[in-house]
């Protein structure tokens, strides 16, 4: 009987140990019975660009930091399963610098100058929110330009806020209008409440990730078994399908400098330590798997399958438009004071640059963010800061070279894709249609837009078609975000009878005690 029952278990590869990677792997891990398997990274840690490093006896968080709370809760209950609770963080910002800087506290004179356009602002946000099924293909650059919006307004409010958002960088022009709508009126995404005399006028809860490299640790850990196997070091270097499955040849991989990082971005950089390219020698190891998910970037999938990947496969895949930031680390408090607005409150800054006002630089303040710092804020050793600069094709703005090098911790490459609106025209509402096709799934944040949220709601939406149901139908805010990535990412919905299951999660309540209580308090 139990030869018969390993028999029929599904083999499921996942390439890719991020954070779509990793919620697909646990989901379907909670069912050895049904799946075997088989997550692999060229990594030698799990949680791509959720990583973290090392300082002065402190860990800090250089990739992922946290969100909003209504938008994250997919992310808290993934966490919570195995034993770490996220912490409280102010979400206080300061935008631009002198005449151009605004805050979301108090009231400023450009935000007085432009009180009639932020009002108006409000009136046009509710009709792009009402027309989202054409909205979400025309850019907030060409609806703020049709609605006769001031340049000012534009570059020196709306952009920068839309940066913050979401990450969208010197690409925000081109930003879906209806994801900007969506920020301040989805109640599973807004962020600020939208106010009619200051654009922003409160102090948001936000939530802030402590140790992620620790985090995604545990799960490694809670995962690993007979039926579940993690391959760290190791490169799918060929992808084969067939009609009965898929064939993966594996090798050892090429050594990372950094978790999560992009490599070829670092090579010429002299304060980056690339470690040695040349992997060790042995022969490929091939597998053949009955189902495999792509849990990496779309570029990644595209360069994996080669020639097998199909035609409209591939113009999918290929539409996913990327460029490369530059991450720095720092204690350097003069260049933050000479480039944003400083004060003691603020812990998220936008610079935008005066040549070009359309372009930003972000820095945050780690210290009064990260729940890891709080012994080195409570010190007195001074702020650690982070440094944003983005898009390395359209550098010769940047100001890093103003950066003390003596004071720079870290300085990290990355691979970002773009939300502009050409985004949900030639990827999103076509995702689902690669789904399942020659016994293939895509995920990650791509498949939507780019939180960390979306990316594990795509990665248990995969398992949840492979036969893992959703397992946090109980928060009423994280099922709505599932739902939203499952409708766009596979063009399927639960049904009642799914959806009042997983509410009442009696048969996986005694999985999920036993998983927290399996684990040390998170620190």
């Amino acid at each position: 009987m139990c030869l018969i029952m390993a028999e029929q278990k599904k083999k499921v590869a996942i390439i890719g140990a991020g954070a779509s990677g990793m919620a697909a792997a646990w989901s379907l891990s909670r069912f050895p019975e049904k799946f075997d398997v088989t997550l692999i990274d060229p990594d030698s840690v799990c949680g791509g660009v959720a990583c973290t490093l090392d300082h002065k006896g402190v860990r800090v968080n250089y990739g992922v930091q946290g969100g909003s709370p209504a938008s994250h809760q997919n992310t808290v209950e993934f966490m919570r399963r195995f034993g770490v609770e996220v912490a409280d963080a102010r979400l206080d910002v300061s935008f631009g610098k002198g005449e151009s800087n605004w805050k979301n506290y108090s009231t400023s004179p450009l935000q007085q100058r432009l009180k009639g356009e932020i009002k108006r602002f409000g009136t046009v946000l509710r009709w792009i929110y009402w027309l989202e099924f054409i909205t979400i293909f025309v850019s907030i650059e060409c609806i703020l330009s049709l609605c006769c919006f001031s340049a000012d307004f534009r570059q020196r409010m709306v952009y920068p806020l839309v940066a913050l958002f979401f990450g969208t960088g010197n690409a925000t022009p081109q930003v879906s209008a209806a994801i900007v709508a969506r920020v301040f009126l989805d109640e599973s995404l807004a962020i600020f409440d939208y106010d009619p005399d200051h654009l922003l006028h409160q102090t948001p809860q936000n939530i802030a990730f402590g140790d992620l490299q620790e985090f995604y640790a545990r799960v490694r850990a809670g995962i690993e078994g007979p039926s579940c196997r993690v391959l760290l070091n190791t490169a799918v270097s060929k992808v084969t399908r067939s009609s009965s499955g898929v064939t993966l040849e594996t090798k050892p991989a090429t050594s990372m400098w950094r978790a999560g990082a992009d490599q070829a971005s670092a090579e010429g950089d002299d304060s980056v330590e690339v470690a040695d390219k040349e992997p060790t020698a042995s022969a490929p190891t091939t597998t053949v798997y009955d189902e495999v998910i792509f849990a990496c970037p779309a570029n990644v999938a595209l360069a994996l399958l080669g020639d097998q990947a199909g035609c409209w496969e591939a113009s999918v895949l290929r539409s996913v438009e990327y460029f490369h930031d530059l991450t720095v680390t720092h204690t350097d408090k003069e260049y933050m004071q000479k480039h944003f607005d400083v004060d003691d409150r603020a812990i998220y800054f936008i610079k935008t640059y005066d040549e070009d006002p359309a372009r930003v630089e972000m820095g945050f303040d780690l210290t009064a963010y990260q729940p890891t710092l709080a012994k080195w804020r409570d010190s007195g050793k001074g702020a650690i800061y982070q440094t944003i600069y983005l898009d390395r094709d359209q550098r010769e703005m940047w100001t890093i070279n103003d950066v003390d090098k003596d004071k720079v911790i870290d300085r990290c490459w990355w691979v970002a894709f773009s939300h502009t609106y050409k985004h949900f025209r030639s990827v999103v509402p076509w995702v689902w249609t690669l789904q399942g096709k020659q016994h293939t799934w895509f995920t990650g944040s791509w498949t939507l837009f780019n939180t960390h949220d979306i990316a594990i709601s795509s990665g248990l939406a995969a398992a949840h078609q492979l036969g893992a149901p959703y397992p946090f139908g109980h928060n009423e805010l994280a099922a709505a975000t599932f739902d939203t990535v499952l409708g766009a990412n596979h063009l399927s919905w639960r049904s009642k009878k799914e959806k009042q299951a997983a509410r009442n999660h009696e048969t996986d309540q005694a999985t999920y005690q036993a998983t927290v209580s399996s684990h040390e308090p998170y620190p």
